[in-house]
C-alpha cells in the first residue's frame, strides 16, 4: 500500500474519529429530566449550561474537514479522475462510497446541529419540559464513523485506480525502449 495512502486514511481517520468521540462525550453529558428547572404553575422549563451543547458544534467542522479531505484527495469523489486504468467496477464503487459517505455526514451534521439546539441553556414555556431521547447523539456519533470509513474506503478504491494507470503507462514505456 502506497505511504500517501496510509497517511491520508489516518488523517482523515483521526478527524473522523475526533467528531464521533465528540459525540459520545455529548450524549453522556446531555442534561436529563433531574437537570431541569421545572415551574408547573407557569410551564417555564429551565435548561441549565451543559457540555452537550458545546462539543457537538465543534464535531461538525472536525467531520466536514475529514469529508473535505478525503473528497479532494480522491478527485473530487472520483468524478474528477481520468477513465482509463484501473477497472471501471472499483471506480464506480469508489464514487458510490463516496457519495454515501457524504449522505452519512450531512445526516450526521443534522443531527449534531439539532441535538446543539435542545442542548442550549435556555427557558423554555412547555408544558412538557422536553428532552432529546436517549441515544440521539450517539447515532450522529456512529454516523460520523460510518462516514468516515465510507470516504477513506472510496479514497483507497479510487487511488489504487490512479496508481494502476500510472503503472501500466510505465511498463508500456520499457517495452517500447
Amino acid at each position: 500500500m502506497d505511504i500517501g495512502v496510509i497517511v491520508l486514511s489516518l488523517v482523515v481517520g483521526l478527524f473522523g474519529l475526533a467528531s464521533a468521540v465528540l459525540g459520545f462525550i455529548a450524549e453522556r453529558t446531555k442534561p436529563t429530566g433531574h437537570d431541569i428547572d421545572i415551574d408547573v404553575y407557569t410551564g417555564e422549563c429551565d435548561y441549565p449550561a451543559n457540555p452537550a451543547y458545546l462539543l457537538a458544534p465543534i464535531a461538525i467542522p472536525l467531520l466536514a474537514v475529514a469529508m473535505i479531505i478525503a473528497s479532494l484527495a480522491g478527485g473530487c469523489c472520483g468524478c474528477c479522475r481520468p477513465r482509463h486504468g484501473a477497472s471501471e467496477s472499483k471506480r464506480v464503487i469508489g464514487i458510490v462510497y463516496a457519495v454515501l459517505s457524504w449522505i452519512a455526514a450531512l445526516i450526521a451534521g443534522a443531527i449534531y446541529a439539532n441535538g446543539v439546539a435542545w442542548n442550549l441553556p435556555v427557558t423554555r414555556y412547555d408544558a412538557w419540559c422536553r428532552l432529546l431521547r436517549d441515544g440521539y447523539l450517539r447515532t450522529a456519533a456512529l454516523l460520523s464513523l460510518a462516514a468516515t470509513a465510507l470516504a477513506i474506503t472510496s479514497y483507497s478504491m479510487l487511488r489504487v485506480q490512479g496508481a494502476g494507470a500510472g503503472g501500466r503507462s510505465s511498463r508500456g514505456l520499457q517495452t517500447q525502449a
